[in-house]
Parts: structure tokens; sequence; C-alpha cells
């Protein structure tokens, strides 16, 4: 059953990917001079620096007790990373 779900939500997470990618697509070819600065291609570029995020902090303190002072060390380095990350994403200025 719990395999019946998950497929379902990966489908539904395709779908609409795949909405979401052919409607830049199509803004793309309407309207080429506004693509950088659109908003749905900001929202898409945050997007994927919030799941780069998401993805390297279950990654870096994986198997680490939240109580220890290496898992206090390594979420503070993961912030730090990202934060930069983060300013990099939303000033495109690194």
């Amino acid at each position: 059953m719990r395999s019946f779900v998950r497929t379902r939500t990966v489908v539904k997470v395709a779908a609409a990917l795949t909405i979401v990618g052919s409607s830049v697509a199509g803004y793309t070819l309407l309207h080429p001079q506004y693509v950088s600065s659109s908003g749905i291609v900001r929202f898409g570029r945050a997007a994927v620096a919030v799941a780069h995020i998401v993805v390297d902090y279950k990654s870096s303190l994986r198997g680490i007790d939240p109580t220890s002072e290496q898992y206090l060390l390594l979420k503070s380095q993961v912030s730090y990373r990202h934060c930069i990350t983060l300013l990099c994403t939303v000033s495109l200025m690194c």
C-alpha cells in the first residue's frame, strides 16, 4: 500500500513539474527578452536552491546525534555555506 502511495506522489510531482516546465518553455518562446527577470524563472531558481539546501542538510546531518557538539558544528557550517548560496541566487552576483 505504501509503495502505491509513493508512486502516486511521484507521478503527481512529475506531472506538476511537466506543467511548470511547459509553461516556462511557452513563455520563453513568446517573450524571449524577459526570461531572466520573469517571476517564474526567479521562483524556479529559488526552488532549486532550496531543494539543494534541504538535501545537503539531510545528507550532512544524517546519523549524527542532535545533542552532540559535532551536530551543532556541522549544522553551523551547512547554514553558512547555504547562506552564501541563497545570497548568490537572489542577487545573481556570484
